[in-house]
């Protein structure tokens, strides 16, 4: 047992007044002199210890004749910064190499790899890094950072507007996050056709020889296109007793692209009794199409005097005029005339588009036996009948036989200034059209997301056979008033929304799920709007005047913004 260790217990000091040591019991004289750091739990804390004094941590090959020779600090002189947090080490910091291919080749050749091409000729890599190396002015990591926009996301995204302010009178009734919205899933059928009002035209197929070398001028056409809301079609009026739910194609277009927005807008719900307007605001965002929605820098909405012709709202107007005209044009073959345009009455200038009203079914079923897996199988229904009348657009008309059209629905893309700010990095039509079509719509499908699946769904909601996309661009970028025609493009409508990455059915589902919602409301006006800097839908309960002030005064402002501009 002698031959065992000895083990003596320390010194203890008690504190009974406190925590820690008393004053008069501070051990170790040995640790009187050093300074005292406080302390936080809370703190992050870099480095545990730092043995490295500033005497050893200097770079001998630095010196030269402006290097200087620091004397070695005190010990704890620095100590305030000795163990500080640096939060750059974190931000930096990765356990994957994210960087392509390219990139990892150009960071291993500056860091040092020898070139090998310079072998024999006195010029190894290391003498290459000269400016291009790590210390360089445009070479090293940062010279990789620009070239390949390394953290661009941590950039500070811009505000967006919202499409109407709310006041303290609004009451926000639900939040609808996207995410709850993918799983959604619905099939709405199609009752009947209430019939068809106004004129089409026929396709000219002079115009699918037009190509970007031999392009047509686009002519200013006096045509006066009419979009009056759900409440004020006398034509949805006369189906008060057939439906429930009355609204337009471009409302329902826009709730069904809900999830691709990324700007602002809003709709208008009016419960009436049983029934359900869903209506847009005149002057509103769903009366311009947006150009470059959703492109990684979208033309900003305000600017000087000589970006005013670039400005989101001033491109939306343009893009308007520039759609009509061009539906306009190329349907002026022929014309096939249906019933009275109601719209036409009593208007200054005849509407100059063609309807098709149609009577959706939007009412729930489930199988009656849930075994039967036949797509024809027997379903009853589910709570209330619900019918949906909507008014659709027919754009045009393309002859397939003696006495049969095909309904087409024709919408314009337009290109102004592709080095203006907000171009979304798209292609110069006039080069690449008719050699890189493909990369010119993929450009437009991530910039246009948002505006070509409303117009993808508003020809399924018409019933459109062909969906025909024209290219527009400007004669001069700097002159907003003269465009030329450089092309076409022709998509099955189903088939484009699966080209956008989009499920017919989700959508179907998300239009669904809104109007049952809204049908479940009190009887009151509500606004259904788009938070433009969240992935939500916001409901808000409104005052039963809201809109209607304000309307006559803001309709000239907003008609045309390129005047404000």
């Amino acid at each position: 047992m002698s031959d065992l260790p000895s083990f003596g217990l320390p010194a203890i000091f008690d504190n009974p007044r406190g925590w820690g040591p008393a004053a008069a019991q501070q051990a170790a004289a040995a640790f009187k002199d050093i300074p005292y750091m406080p302390y936080s739990k809370g703190d992050k804390v870099g480095q545990v210890a730092n043995w490295i004094s500033p005497a050893d941590a200097r770079d001998t090959r630095s010196r030269g004749r402006h290097a200087r020779d620091y004397a070695p600090h005190t010990y704890g002189s620095n100590a305030a910064s000795a163990f500080a947090f640096r939060a750059d080490d974190d931000d930096e910091f990765s356990l994957v190499d994210s960087r392509g291919g390219a990139a990892r080749r150009v960071a291993v050749r500056a860091l040092g790899r020898p070139d090998m091409r310079g072998r024999g000729r006195g010029r190894g890599g290391m003498q290459r890094l000269g400016r291009g190396g790590m210390g360089g002015a445009r070479g090293g990591a940062g010279g990789l950072r620009k070239r390949f926009r390394w953290r661009d996301a941590d950039r500070a995204q811009a505000q967006r507007v919202a499409s109407v302010r709310p006041t303290d009178a609004w009451a926000l009734v639900q939040d609808i996050e996207f995410s709850r919205m993918a799983g959604l899933s619905f099939v709405a059928r199609d009752a009947r056709d209430l019939g068809r009002v106004g004129r089409a035209g026929v396709y000219d197929h002079a115009y699918d020889r037009v190509t970007a070398r031999l392009e047509k001028p686009l002519r200013a056409a006096g045509a006066v296109r009419y979009n009056a809301s759900a409440s004020d079609d006398p034509v949805l009026a006369a189906a008060a007793d057939s439906a429930r739910v009355f609204a337009t194609d471009s409302v329902l277009a826009a709730l069904m692209a809900a999830t691709v927005s990324t700007g602002a807008w809003d709709v208008v719900a009016n419960r009436v009794g049983d029934r359900l307007y869903l209506d847009k605001r005149d002057g509103g965002p769903l009366d311009f199409p947006s150009v470059n929605e959703n492109a990684a820098e979208p033309p900003a909405d305000s600017g000087d005097k000589d970006a005013a012709i670039n400005l989101a709202p001033t491109l939306a107007s343009e893009a308007r005029d520039v759609t009509a005209n061009y539906i306009r044009q190329v349907t002026a073959a022929a014309a096939v005339d249906y019933a009275p345009n109601p719209f036409s009455d009593g208007a200054a200038a005849p509407d100059d588009c063609a309807y098709r009203y149609r009577l959706l079914d939007f009412s729930a079923r489930r199988r009656v036996n849930p075994d039967d897996s036949d797509s024809d199988a027997e379903e009853e229904l589910v709570g209330d009948r619900c019918l949906v009348a909507v008014r659709t657009e027919v754009s045009g008309l393309l002859p397939s036989g003696p006495q049969t059209h095909k309904q087409l629905f024709i919408r314009a893309l337009t290109q102004h200034d592709i080095a203006a700010p907000g171009a979304g990095g798209a292609l110069d039509w006039r080069q690449k059209l008719d050699a890189q079509r493909g990369a010119v719509v993929a450009t437009e499908m991530k910039n246009n997301a948002s505006k070509l699946a409303r117009w993808a769904f508003q020809a399924i909601l018409a019933g459109a056979d062909q969906l025909r996309i024209g290219f527009v661009a400007r004669v001069s970028p700097r002159d907003r008033t003269r465009h030329a025609i450089l092309g076409h493009q022709s998509y099955n409508p189903s088939d484009f929304v699966s080209q956008l990455g989009l499920n017919e059915f989700n959508a179907w589902g998300i239009l669904k799920a809104l109007i049952d919602l809204c049908l479940r409301l009190d009887e009151g006006k509500y606004v259904i709007m788009r938070d433009p800097n969240k992935p939500l839908i916001q409901l808000y309960r409104v005052p039963p005047n809201s809109f209607e002030d304000n309307d006559s005064d803001n309709d000239d402002e907003k008609s045309d913004p390129a005047a404000n501009a």
